[in-house]
């Protein structure tokens, strides 16, 4: 609920209003997935009791693996016409389908966001269970958790890298999922007109 003006308030509210009517271009960059996959050897026990057995031995390398359902295409594809009180959904599968027990998700900007919008976009990142709703779509969708508020601008700063990274989840099998929802919000805020911005989000997990 907005807050209550007094009359001499009645010029700035006439300014923050003038926003409404503008158009606003927003583009999301494409989503980047960060998959590592550290080496994990192991071997048959007879290879350490016998210097002439080599018979046996072997070795295998664990998958580290993230997918998501995007079908290679944004979240935020060519959003415009932006206007405040408005805000814009946006929901995303993330899966993990490695073979191993793996470190939590991070996610974290992918880059530093382009452009003059980032600073006037809130920005609210949620994670529920798994939704059977389509990519972009958040039917259906519940939050078990907020993993931020703030605006675009300062997670970029501040959550740019695994080690700064937002913890999501920790899977503990393979095929466990998630569904994020990223809510987009334009301030109401004369400096917010006419600008565009684009970015991306990444999400990284390790097996140590």
């Amino acid at each position: 609920m907005k807050p209550e003006h007094s009359p001499t308030d009645a010029p700035k509210r006439r300014r923050g209003r003038s926003l409404n009517g503008l158009a606003i271009q927003l583009a999301a960059g494409a989503l980047s997935f960060v998959l590592i996959a550290l080496l994990v050897v192991t071997s048959s026990r007879a290879a350490f009791v016998a210097q002439n057995d080599n018979t046996g031995n072997s070795v295998a390398s664990a998958t580290i693996q993230l997918t998501d359902n995007d079908s290679t295409t944004a979240m935020f594809n060519n959003v415009g016409g932006m206007v405040p009180g408005t805000p814009v959904d946006r929901c995303i599968d993330v899966t993990y389908t490695g073979s191993v027990d793996p470190t939590a998700v991070m996610l974290y900007a992918s880059g530093t966001p382009t452009l003059d919008l980032a600073p006037y976009l809130d920005l609210t990142i949620e994670i529920g269970a798994d939704t059977p709703a389509a990519f972009r779509d958040c039917t259906g969708f519940t939050p078990t958790a907020t993993l931020y508020t703030g605006t675009l601008s300062s997670f970029a700063s501040a959550k740019n890298s695994y080690a700064t990274g937002v913890s999501t989840w920790d899977p503990a099998v393979t095929g466990e999922v998630r569904t994020f929802r990223f809510r987009l919000s334009v301030q109401d805020n004369p400096l917010a007109a006419n600008k565009s911005t684009t970015f991306g989000f990444s999400w990284e997990t390790r097996t140590s």
